[in-house]
């Protein structure tokens, strides 16, 4: 598959962020965007059948996912 490179600008809150995950998680900061980005990519695929994403413990759902 080919690849595109991007350059884009972030707030300072959202890099710090970006840094602790990939420093949390051991991967580079652009495997956390395409997971980021695959993930929303679900989110909107749930939304357009009218379905809602959350996080579950137990059988019981403890958040709600809103995309705007």
């Amino acid at each position: 598959m080919k690849k595109k490179r991007l350059n884009l600008e972030l707030s300072e809150e959202a890099y710090n962020q970006l840094e602790k995950l990939a420093e949390a998680l051991g991967k580079n900061k652009a495997e956390i965007l395409r997971t980021g980005l695959a993930l929303y990519g679900i989110a909107e695929e749930e939304r357009e059948k009218g379905r809602r994403l959350g996080v579950v413990e137990d059988d019981k759902v403890v958040k709600e996912i809103l995309i705007p």
